[in-house]
């Protein structure tokens, strides 16, 4: 394998390898020291046009006339300090030309700047107002394997922002601690570079059809976080994963209504060990949605990013790189192209048959059988808990009601057990936060004109509980909390569980008096401590009337370990076998 004699600053080699691959032909350098690991990763690529000027308002606005004129992005490199705000000017005029300059400033360590050292002025988001994105990479880190993956992100987000939608000129700032003319023979490996895919693009023809075909003679696995009910989207997400070759994994919050085992992703993901799992891998993840709840999946995933591509499709604020293995950032509607995606791949299928792909989605289907049939039993004997809890809540729910999920406890179980699905999920996912839940349940109850459950902790209660004064609050609400003794996910994650300060300092049992409480606000309060008073209280608690709360009461310390127990729960090997 070839090697190249360049700068030992990981971060430099990754950043100029991203912008060549990802069409940048020329570099305006200016000479300097801190920014000597720039020009060494220039000069190493034989690839690049470098053009040398010593005043960097000069070398600015030469870049701007090659950029402005070959309408491709062109990179400058300068040092750290003034040297950066000769640019201005320059780039000021690129942003109102939506010129593509891609500007890479050297900068000294974080924790020198403001220091009283030279040329140790603030360069980070100097720019902010004239150029599309600010970015920065630190000085440390350069041979941590995650860090190198995120240079690699913050390199090609740059080159996305630069050329997408109304391009304009990004600003990388990169610290660089000395030594600075450190030089390392580094092996060519391809980098990766993620292509950006926009409605207009996606109109060619050719190209869809070049999309469909790798679909088509692809292992699939079709991955959903949260999204609004939508039945256009059902729609277009049940033929794309009625492909043969195609496998779901639906969170609850996609409230996509596919087959029963579909949402049931880390009971599945729990069931095999990781060598069967990763035998699994698909060729090709495709996404859509918000945030994952499930960090078995993303764990997978991650593990295996080196084995597969990953296509993300939907609007997206920036290059969002959950799995560490994204390719394609497709902007488009989602409902649309996986429409076009699924009748495209059938055009090929018919025409080529499918391969391999079918025997990898009935392999899944089988596996996800086994492990749920494993995992269902051991609900069935498990002793009362929160487990118990949420088999009733989901298996007894009408299906008319939305469903509101509190941060925390509430959404992981719901993940595990939900093979039946309500009329609607949500759960404040976004920044995933317990702050707020009750009141944002209320405010969907108002919303919709149908019945409504909230399903929380004490913990969340107990942050929220003012919101159960609200005004107006229909009686079509139902709240459900569930007292396991504080935050009941500290006693089940390693980082918490095996803590001495365990219960003083994390689970921390709030000292809530929800009956005087929820009577003193006018809701009608019932409570369980028992799976025979639960059950026997739920058809009038679900039936119309006042709203209620219910307070479900069991023992943290026994959910937690119910819980770990259901987590080690393991299908029959002797039925699945490898793929």
């Amino acid at each position: 394998m070839d090697q190249i004699l360049d700068t030992d600053k990981t971060f430099c080699s990754i950043l100029f390898d991203v912008m060549a691959g990802e069409g940048v032909k020329d570099v305006v350098c200016s000479p300097g020291s801190r920014n000597a690991p720039l020009l060494l990763a220039a000069a190493a690529r034989k690839e690049l046009r470098k053009h040398m000027a010593v005043d960097e308002r000069a070398a600015s606005f030469m870049a701007l006339g090659m950029s402005i004129v070959s309408q491709k992005p062109v990179a400058l490199a300068c040092t750290s300090g003034t040297a950066l705000l000769n640019y201005g000017p320059a780039i000021a005029e690129a942003y109102y030309q939506s010129i593509p300059l891609v500007v890479v400033s050297a900068d000294r360590p974080q924790q020198w700047i403001d220091q009283d050292d030279s040329q140790t002025l603030r360069q980070f988001e100097a720019f902010s107002n004239y150029v599309k994105k600010s970015y920065q990479l630190p000085a440390l880190g350069n041979n941590d394997r995650e860090m190198q993956w995120y240079a690699n992100r913050i390199a090609n987000d740059a080159m996305i922002e630069a050329r997408s939608g109304r391009k304009g000129p990004v600003h990388i700032n990169i610290s660089l601690g000395e030594p600075l003319g450190g030089k390392a023979l580094r092996q060519f490996m391809p980098v990766r570079t993620i292509e950006m895919v926009e409605a207009d693009i996606l109109a060619d023809k050719e190209i869809l059809k070049s999309f469909s075909g790798m679909i088509a003679g692809s292992r699939v696995m079709f991955v959903a976080g949260f999204l609004p009910p939508s039945s256009r989207m059902q729609k277009a997400v049940k033929e794309f994963c009625s492909l043969p070759g195609v496998v779901a994994m639906t969170e609850t919050l996609s409230n996509l209504h596919l087959d029963e085992l579909a949402c049931c992703v880390d009971s599945v993901l729990t069931a095999f060990p990781e060598e069967v799992l990763d035998d699994m891998v698909p060729d090709i993840v495709i996404s859509v949605g918000g945030a994952l709840v499930s960090r078995k999946l993303k764990e997978y995933l991650r593990r295996n990013g080196h084995r597969c591509q990953h296509w993300s499709i939907g609007k997206h604020i920036t290059t969002t790189d959950c799995f560490q293995s994204l390719t394609k950032r497709i902007e488009t509607d989602p409902a649309r192209t996986l429409m076009q995606l699924a009748n495209g791949a059938r055009k090929f299928i018919l025409n080529k048959g499918c391969g391999e792909a079918e025997a990898y989605s009935k392999a899944w289907e089988r596996a996800k059988r086994e492990a749920m049939d494993a995992k269902k039993e051991y609900v069935e004997t498990a002793p009362w808990s929160e487990l118990r809890i949420f088999k009733h809540i989901i298996g007894l729910l009408p299906s008319n009601y939305n469903l509101f999920l509190s941060n925390g406890t509430s959404i992981r179980y719901a993940q595990l057990l939900s093979d039946k699905l309500p009329h609607a999920s949500y759960c404040n996912r976004g920044v995933s936060g317990i702050d707020g839940c009750t009141s944002t349940s209320i405010g969907c109850c108002k919303a919709y004109g149908g019945m409504t459950l909230l399903v929380t902790g004490d913990m969340s209660m107990a942050y929220d509980i003012g919101s159960l004064g609200l005004p107006g609050i229909p009686d079509r609400m139902r709240i459900i909390v569930i007292d396991n003794q504080g935050g009941g996910i500290f006693r089940f994650i390693p980082s918490t569980s095996s803590l001495d300060e365990l219960e003083e300092y994390f689970c921390l049992r709030p000292s809530l008096p929800l009956k005087e409480l929820a009577q003193g606000y006018g809701w009608e309060y019932l409570e369980a401590d028992n799976e025979d008073s639960f059950i026997g209280q739920l058809d009038y608690f679900f039936s119309p009337g006042k709203r209620k709360i219910m307070k479900v009461a069991c023992d943290g310390k026994v959910g937690a370990n119910v819980l770990k127990e259901y987590m080690s729960v393991r299908a029959d090997m002797g039925k699945t076998g490898k793929i």
